[in-house]
Formats: C-alpha cells, sequence, structure tokens
C-alpha cells in the first residue's frame, strides 16, 4: 500500500502537465498560425528596412538611380510571376554577368580558387569593385538567401522591384569593367594606415595644405612626405625595391587630377581646413571610393 502511495505521488506533476496540455491543445494550436503570421511579418519589414538602407548608400555612393521598372526583359518577366522570384533573377543576372567578365579578363597564372564559381567575389578580391559596390553586392546576396530559405510571399511588389533596380545599377558597374587591377587595393591602404599613424603622433601639425598642394603639383608626395617626416614614415613599400614600384607615379598621377578637380575646395567638400596630412587621407580615400582603376603603366 505505501508503495503504491509513493509512486502516485511520483506520476502526480506529469500527469497533472499531461492533462493542462491536453486541455489547451486545441487553443494553442488555432493560435500558432497567429504566431508565424506575426513572425513572417516581422521577416518582411526587416527585409524591406536593410533594402532601403542598401538601396539608398548604394545610390549615393555609386550616383545611380535606382527606383523604376527593370529595363531587362527577363527580370521584368520574373517579376510579373511574383516578387521572390524577381530577386532570385536578379542575383542569378549579377553572378551570370560576374562570370562572362571574369571569364573573358582571367589571367592564365591565376591563383585565386574558383574564380569562375566565386566571379563577385573574385571581382572583389582583384580590387575592380568599389568598397560602395563589394558592400551592396553582399547584402544584396544576404536578402537573397533570406528569399531562397523562407519561400513565397517575403518580397512585396515594391521591394522586388527596388531590389531588381539596384542589382541592375551593379550590373551596369561590372559591365564597366574593362581590366583587372594591376595594383592591389593593398597599395592604397598601406599608405592610408601610413598617414593614419602620423596623424595620431601629432608631430607633424606644421604641415599645412599649402604645402601639401606643392608637393602634388611638383608629383612629388611620396619622396616630400618622407623627406618631412625624416624617416618615420615606412614608404620603402613604394621604391624601387618595393613590392609596389609603379604605385608612386600612379598615386602622384591620380592627386594630380584630384588638385586639378577641387584644389582650394578641400574644406566644403572634405571638411579639411588647416591639416596637410588630413587633406592627403582624404584624397587617398577618395581615390578608393573613386574606383580609380588602379592600372598604372607597366614598367
Amino acid at each position: 500500500m505505501n508503495n503504491a502511495i509513493a509512486v502516485l505521488n511520483i506520476l502526480a506533476w506529469p500527469l497533472t502537465v499531461l492533462a493542462i496540455v491536453w486541455t489547451v491543445r486545441k487553443p494553442l494550436a488555432s493560435l500558432l498560425p497567429s504566431i508565424q503570421k506575426i513572425r513572417f511579418r516581422d521577416l518582411e519589414v526587416q527585409f524591406s528596412r536593410f533594402l532601403q538602407q542598401t538601396s539608398d548608400e548604394f545610390s549615393r555612393a555609386a550616383d545611380i538611380r535606382v527606383d523604376g521598372d527593370p529595363s531587362d526583359q527577363r527580370l521584368l518577366d520574373a517579376l510579373k510571376l511574383s516578387p521572390d522570384r524577381a530577386v532570385l533573377a536578379a542575383w542569378n543576372a549579377l553572378e551570370s554577368c560576374a562570370r562572362e567578365k571574369v571569364e573573358g579578363l582571367l589571367p592564365d597564372d591565376e591563383s585565386f580558387k574558383s574564380p569562375l564559381k566565386r566571379p563577385l567575389d573574385y571581382l572583389e578580391f582583384k580590387g575592380a569593385l568599389t568598397p560602395a559596390t563589394a558592400r551592396t553586392i553582399r547584402d544584396l546576396q544576404s536578402l537573397r538567401n533570406q528569399v531562397a530559405h523562407f519561400g513565397e510571399d517575403l518580397v512585396v511588389r515594391g521591394n522586388a522591384v527596388r531590389y531588381v533596380s539596384v542589382a541592375e545599377g551593379i550590373l551596369k558597374v561590372i559591365d564597366s569593367i574593362t581590366g583587372l587591377p594591376k595594383v592591389k587595393l593593398t597599395a592604397v591602404t598601406l599608405l592610408i594606415l601610413v598617414l593614419t599613424s602620423l596623424i595620431d603622433s601629432k608631430q607633424y601639425e606644421d604641415i599645412t595644405i599649402d604645402e601639401v598642394y606643392k608637393w602634388i603639383r611638383n608629383e612629388t608626395v611620396i619622396p616630400s612626405l618622407s623627406r618631412r617626416t625624416k624617416g618615420r614614415a615606412d614608404l620603402s613599400n613604394y621604391g624601387a625595391d618595393g613590392p609596389y614600384p609603379n604605385f608612386a607615379r600612379f598615386y602622384h598621377d591620380q592627386m594630380k587630377r584630384l588638385y586639378d578637380a577641387y584644389g582650394g575646395d578641400h574644406r566644403r567638400k572634405w571638411g579639411v581646413e588647416n591639416n596637410g596630412l588630413c587633406l592627403l587621407l582624404a584624397w587617398t580615400n577618395e581615390l578608393i571610393q573613386q574606383g580609380s582603376g588602379w592600372h598604372p603603366d607597366e614598367m
């Protein structure tokens, strides 16, 4: 008798829980569609916000309008079928365009693994895409993956049109690529690190904008910077024995181009008013923003 009572005591709470679950199973089941609908609506809102941000950033950086219906008939046909299919078709068009471009430009001695399987990654790796364009491509891929994962009806028509418009803007950028960079982006980013270090040291605040303008006009920025900083700036990478021996001429040409276009307008356009090194940093960064092509002459 005592054993039976002990067993009942042990089973009391599990049986109670099972009874409660059995009682409320139908009300809970009726709530599941509503919960799923709320969750799906939240995903749709997140998709829309992320796409809007991506679209605005790319439009500003690339100076390309990203509104209006698609111009590509294949994407228009996909949009007529469903907004979700239009997103998937637009991403496929990007990969296809990039693959054709890479196939036409791929050097015989390329060491990048599977460039034709990862053509967009390859173009970014080679520096053929500006950072803003590469970032937009990654954002579009993330959005495309959401559509592929969650299935139909995640995308409303307006968002599909915006996605396709951004993709078409990138297609124009890819189409305009005429060659792969001969100077890696690393050559520029290393110079940015040097300038950042010099500015942070606060030892060269007397380098004025007028002095930097003189270096640019004389096309002597790198050697003048090396002499002026008394060896603190390690610019040996750009010497005859460094890994980027052709970069100095390319860099001076680009600085001269910026000077001819914007000389004297540094305060309004870049917010730089006093420090010459800050101007050099801003203009070096501008080369990346503009995607200047990185094609110095071979020597």
